[in-house]
């Protein structure tokens, strides 16, 4: 749709792959769109440190407190990633390498067993593919496991995107729109009659990832005023790349927190969880300890050289999920918070921020995802 001089203008806070992706789409609806950043660059920040991985499947058992959504959220997402990848290839000729699957869930002990177990009964119950690989069959699936794993999940619904190149991508599509407006630099927001306002827009969006609180509106912050978004918490991780290697890994390969995914020209291993960490300072024996865990599961990896390391910081929340939806009642509206996922979420995130701020439609399961839901804790 072509905007016209009565679409609505929206200023969103925030231009990682979250502010990006709804820029994307409200644009591709007809609106004019101003992206603030306070950073050096657009999307260097959790999105340029993130693995890129789509993998509901991986989801589907859930960590202890989880959002009881948050899988359905996620497998609808990882279904319009096809669509939005091709999307964007088509504005600007670059590929963003998304490869839908497989990906191998391996345990290396007992322990991982029973949460291969838990995770396969999860995966049952929803009725989502898998195949149950023994110990042998793991290594034929994947040379690179050791031979003493004990056994692995194949996910044929959790692949990836290159999320440098993703970024880089949606930066250049929205360059391509005269609609789009980047600003490096903190919007001049404030407060009137208890609304949040930016002068000449009709909407705010707040996606500013674990800092999303911190943004000032006015002599306050977000997080004085909207008290839920506290609620945001920063969650560091470390990781590393090695060099790609030409006998693999091939595919994703995930053992409890530990993940090694193939890229073109390297290979990333992740993650610490370093919760209330905001420093992107690296920590050597953090790498150190990340390196041994990968030549743990894939002993080829001996041969490999470590060409990158660096330190992210994730937006977790209590529940593991993101905020989407209208900010109370100031008018404004926020997508952050959405932790390990924010890659896989991208698309079903924009789509809820755009049929919310264009139509006021809100379904079922985005309801589910308000900040509301956090609102009776911060009262």
């Amino acid at each position: 749709m072509s905007p016209s001089l009565s679409s609505p203008r929206i200023a969103i806070i925030g231009a990682g792959i979250i502010g990006l992706s709804c820029a994307w789409e409200l644009a591709k609806r007809g609106a004019h769109v101003t992206l603030f950043d306070s950073g050096f660059y657009p999307g260097r920040g959790a999105s340029w440190a993130a693995a890129g991985m789509l993998a509901p499947a991986y989801e589907a058992a859930g960590e202890p407190g989880a959002h009881p959504r948050l899988f359905d959220l996620c497998l609808k997402s990882a279904g319009q990633w096809i669509d939005m990848s091709g999307a964007i290839a088509a504005v600007t000729k670059r590929d963003v390498l998304h490869s839908i699957g497989p990906s191998l869930a391996v345990a290396q002990t007992a322990e991982d067993r029973m949460q291969l177990a838990g995770l396969a009964e999860a995966l049952n119950v929803r009725k989502i593919p898998f195949d149950v690989l023994s110990p042998g069959e793991a290594v034929e699936a994947e040379p690179c496991l050791r031979v003493g794993n004990k056994g692995a999940l194949r996910l044929p619904t959790d692949g990836q995107v290159d999320n440098r190149l993703l970024v880089e991508a949606l930066i250049r599509a929205l360059e391509s729109q005269e609609q789009v407006v980047f600003v490096t630099g903190t919007a001049p927001l404030a407060i009137a009659q208890g609304k949040i306002v930016l002068a000449g827009f009709d909407h705010v969006i707040f996606a500013a990832g674990w800092e999303t609180a911190s943004v000032r509106v006015g002599d306050a912050t977000l997080g004085d005023i909207a008290p839920m978004l506290r609620k945001i918490e920063p969650v560091a991780g470390h990781m590393l790349a090695f060099n790609r290697l030409p006998d693999g890994p091939e595919m994703t390969v995930r053992s409890g927190a530990l993940y090694i995914v193939p890229k073109a020209g390297r290979l990333i291993v992740g993650a610490t969880v370093e919760p209330g960490e905001t420093s992107t300072r690296i920590d050597s024996n953090a790498i150190n300890r990340l390196e041994a865990a990968a030549h743990a599961l894939c002993p080829m990896l001996k041969r490999a050289t470590i060409i990158e390391a660096w330190r992210g910081i994730r937006p977790g929340t209590p529940d593991h999920a993101p905020m989407i939806g209208a900010l109370g009642e100031t008018g404004a509206f926020v997508a952050a918070g959405h932790y390990r996922n924010g890659i896989l979420l991208a698309p079903i995130t924009a789509q809820i921020m755009a049929d919310s701020v264009l139509d006021g439609k809100t379904s079922e399961l985005a309801a589910a995802f308000s900040p509301a839901r956090f609102a009776a804790a911060t009262a």
